[in-house]
């Protein structure tokens, strides 16, 4: 399922929610089918800002 525009607010507290929260926002992420806004305050995610992940 998609939407033609997906607003995601502060990723970086998805991330934190949960243990599986780098899934919940990769499926927030990967709605958008037009346009995809992202708006945050605190720093992104690693996985964001292309910084590898820790494993």
């Amino acid at each position: 399922m998609g939407f033609d525009i997906v607003v995601v607010a502060e990723p970086a507290r998805i991330v934190a929610a949960e243990p599986r929260g780098l899934h919940s926002l990769y499926v927030a992420l990967t709605r958008a089918v037009s346009h995809l806004h992202i708006i945050n305050a605190e720093p992104l995610p690693a996985a964001l800002r292309g910084t590898p992940v820790a494993q």
